[in-house]
């Protein structure tokens, strides 16, 4: 994505050089354009989406975890502006992002100024229905990934997956027509690491449904669809661990969490033994640390953070000492874990971010000194720019 830097930089330069030329005589002068601070080495990048469409950056300190505010970005025009969705690819430093609204561009992606945290538009586009969630999967060769699927919000009650191809230059998104028919209204997506599988989990004719897809890992193409009952009701977050063998669904409805394993040549789902597990009230944003050791569950009705080990055969054990409390009317909506598996954040609708050390060992939670941090809108989505 240097090359894709060094062109928006390009194309910055030869605008500014364009309006520079005579005709007159009068020189105006202009106030200095202000540029972004480069940040500490060492420093990850994190970014919020709130709900009227603007994407709040921040600076994440590698030792203690702070957040350091970053310049806000729009995802779109007012008519279009509502809770946004984030992801990010696993290299290529882009992020991508909906607004949940119509009437306005609510896809965008953005090439990420790694040195900054500045983020510069590549493309937006306009989908006929409000979309919510949407995931980066990987692709073959080097630069930006394959694909970028996006779901419709719920409340849309359109049971369409859409698919993205990313230019590998400049980050830009084509859409891939038609769009795909799901089999029931989908709440959350997610892919397995290799790129070889899409989860997405929906409410079904089977009651609360993990649906599956094969994914052709260079090209994107989608196989045959597969849906299996989770065991509970409303499942929500849906993610991959990192080895590639577990899924960890929360199911809202029912207070409780389905792990399965997954088969990476079929991508057929097993229940692991004692699934679904007991978690808090109403759980609905699910992540996974990058060691793959620790799943952390929001309870959206608990106002709650709860912490589990995952073993080897998927059985999840409950971390002493959690759930811990994000504080009255909480109400968690995402989850991000750093890159460095040192901190965990949580989007909480009292306008803020909640921070914790996590202890690599035992999953031990502790409150980020500063926490929780300000956002000055309802937070929602998250992501951090690997």
């Amino acid at each position: 994505m240097k090359c894709a830097s060094k062109v928006l930089g390009l194309c910055f330069l030869l605008a500014v050089l364009a309006g520079c030329g005579g005709g007159s005589s009068t020189t105006t002068l202009h106030p200095p354009v202000q540029q972004p601070r480069q940040l500490p080495a060492g420093t990850e990048l994190l970014y919020v989406g709130d709900d009227v469409g603007v994407i709040h950056g921040f600076g994440v300190d590698p030792n203690s975890g702070s957040l350091t505010p970053l310049p806000t970005v729009a995802v779109t025009n007012g008519t279009a502006a509502a809770d946004v969705g984030l992801t990010a690819d696993a290299g290529g430093h882009v992020l991508y992002a909906t607004s949940d609204g119509i009437g306005g561009p609510n896809l965008a992606s953005f090439v990420v100024d790694q040195t900054t945290g500045a983020l510069s538009v590549s493309s937006q586009l306009s989908l006929p229905v409000p979309v919510r969630k949407l995931v980066a999967a990987p692709g073959g060769g080097a630069g930006p990934p394959c694909c970028v699927y996006v779901i419709p919000d719920s409340s849309a009650k359109a049971a369409q997956l859409f698919q993205f191809t990313v230019d590998r230059f400049n980050a830009a998104l084509t859409q891939v027509t038609p769009s795909i028919t799901l089999p029931c209204v989908p709440d959350d997506l997610t892919s397995d690491p290799a790129g070889s599988w899409l989860g997405i989990t929906c409410q079904g004719n089977l009651g609360g449904e993990a649906v599956g897809l094969g994914r052709d890992p260079v090209t994107g193409s989608l196989g045959t669809t597969m849906g299996v009952a989770t065991g509970g009701n409303s499942p929500q977050g849906i993610r991959v661990t990192p080895d590639g063998n577990f899924v960890v669904i929360a199911n809202q409805a029912t207070n409780n969490v389905s792990v399965f394993s997954l088969d990476a040549n079929t991508g057929v789902l097993t229940a692991v033994t004692g699934s679904p597990f007991a978690t808090g009230g109403q759980p609905g944003p699910v992540a996974i640390d990058p060691s793959g050791k620790f799943v952390f569950v929001g309870d959206t009705g608990g106002n709650s953070l709860s912490a589990f080990t995952i073993d080897a055969a998927g059985s999840l054990t409950p971390v002493p000492g959690t759930a811990v409390s994000l504080g009255i009317n909480a109400q968690p909506v995402a989850i991000a874990v750093d890159p460095g598996g040192k901190f965990v954040y949580v989007s909480i609708v009292p306008q803020q971010v909640a921070g914790f050390a996590f202890d690599s060992n035992t999953g031990a939670l502790a409150p980020i000194t500063g926490s929780p941090f300000s956002l000055g809108a309802v937070a929602r989505d998250m992501a951090f720019v690997p």
